[in-house]
């Protein structure tokens, strides 16, 4: 993983559109892909999504920080940007789904345990891309900016802290992270960011856009196919779920997740969005109505 800090750089701009292409070639299909075959270990399932989801909000959280600054520095107007932000938002709401969607028990047997090893205190709050936009995140205003111009992006926002007081309800029983169970002291700034990134093999470097972007692209079709493939949760796991992840749209979120990846992709390729059919999960697979 790159820093997508670097210049933009127009040439493997097919490279995008080929991309955005076969995204929306699994929608025009019915979202059919029959040369990716359900994946029969849940350990090896759920643990593919939680590195791969984090992965995706760590370029998506810098795209948002790029448009943010655009903003405050008045290189680019609000109604250009806002509106971007917002897609990216909805994007990072449907990795936390995404990320989210393992079992309790696989998660409680398997990814809890493995960052507690990591570091007894090993928190989210750690990811240096989450810094530059945290004040966002906490609806703080946006320099210039009013709650009226900003009112698509307050409800994404909005969207986001349902979704992950959901997640987080359904994993977590007693409520309590990692974090606050630790009878240690977090690492420095940047040792936490040095363990956070190692956790999610994550390596960086200053690198073009363009190729911070194409990492992107193939992790979104990569999720695409999984989802298709194997459903959001697994059978019989979607039925009891905490009261925020029943709401209207945090379900709407969930159906829609691949017509969501699309978007992310064609705003971080600068393409013109071209709508998908309504996504459907597999029945017994999907979300649960």
């Amino acid at each position: 993983m790159g820093d997508p800090d670097g210049p933009a750089d127009a040439a493997p701009a097919w490279d995008y559109a080929e991309s955005c292409r076969r995204l929306a070639d699994l929608g025009e299909r019915g979202l059919l892909t029959p040369e990716v075959e359900p994946c029969e270990s849940p350990d090896e399932l759920f643990w593919f999504r939680w590195l791969t989801g984090h992965q995706v909000c760590f370029v998506v959280w810098r795209l948002i920080a790029q448009l943010v600054d655009d903003l405050d520095q008045g290189r680019r107007p609000a109604d250009e940007v806002l509106p971007q932000i917002s897609h990216y938002v909805d994007g990072y709401s449907a990795m936390l789904l995404y990320t989210g969607s393992c079992p309790p028990d696989v998660y409680d047997v398997l990814i809890r345990p493995s960052m507690r090893l990591r570091h007894r205190a090993f928190s989210g709050a750690w990811a240096p891309d989450y810094w530059p936009i945290r004040d966002l995140f906490r609806r703080r205003r946006l320099p210039g900016i009013s709650d009226t111009d900003a009112g698509g992006l307050l409800d994404a926002i909005s969207l986001l802290h349902l979704v992950h007081d959901g997640v987080a309800a359904r994993l977590v029983a007693n409520g309590r992270s990692l974090l606050r169970e630790a009878a240690v002291r977090s690492p420095g700034h940047r040792a936490a960011g040095l363990i956070y990134d190692s956790y999610f093999t994550t390596l960086r470097a200053p690198v073009p856009r363009h190729e911070v972007v194409a990492q992107l692209l193939r992790r979104l079709v990569a999720i695409a196919q999984d989802v298709t493939a194997n459903g959001l949760y697994a059978a019989g796991d979607a039925d009891e779920r905490p009261t925020e992840l029943q709401k209207p749209e945090v379900v709407k979120c969930e159906n829609s997740l691949v017509d969501i990846l699309l978007g992310v992709a064609q705003h971080a390729c600068g393409i013109p969005s071209q709508p998908l059919p309504t996504f459907r999960t597999k029945p017994g697979r999907g979300v649960s109505r």
